[in-house]
């Protein structure tokens, strides 16, 4: 099975992973998009899981693993690599039908988390519907917007118009 790894939306590099027994085997290679340290994520629904630590070698950096079948009951829809920052996992998915190709997510309680979207720079903004909700916020420098999910429901409004007098 062959993935694509993408950083900050855009495609970087490949990974295969092949059964092996009671075992994936997994060998990725992408360019490394600046020094330090970089972690590749396998994106399982709406959930961020740290795979390795890449390792420089030849054309970028790679990652060869052997990943167990049983703690991998389902396989990751995508592959991203990142560093954790301020308690947000690189992530990129699909909520409401709507594909975040470039985010980062926060666990919280209850199964709930923080979702930190990086608009593009053309075209509309991910889950616009939620914009009122969002909170303008900056991670690594860059530009993003907050947003807690699931979303909290609204209180319902009062309805508008004169109050009836009892008397």
């Amino acid at each position: 099975m062959e993935y694509t790894i993408f950083y900050q939306g855009r495609e970087i590099g490949s990974l295969s992973l092949e059964t092996e027994g009671l075992y994936y085997r997994l060998s990725a290679h992408c360019t490394e998009p600046g020094a330090g340290v970089w972690r590749l994520w396998g994106c399982f629904g709406a959930e961020s899981r740290c795979t390795g630590v890449c390792f420089p070698g030849t054309g970028g950096l790679r990652l060869e693993k052997r990943v167990s079948r049983h703690s991998w009951p389902i396989l990751p829809d995508c592959f991203v690599l990142g560093r954790e920052q301020e308690g947000f996992l690189p992530w990129r998915g699909i909520l409401e039908g709507q594909e975040l190709p470039d985010a980062m997510l926060r666990p919280k309680d209850a199964g709930s988390r923080t979702l930190a979207i990086f608009p593009p720079a053309q075209g509309p903004v991910p889950l616009a519907e939620y914009l009122s909700r969002m909170r303008e916020a900056e991670l690594d420098g860059r530009a993003c917007l907050l947003l807690d999910w699931p979303p909290e429901e609204l209180p319902e409004q009062a309805e508008a118009g004169p109050e009836a007098d009892p008397e």
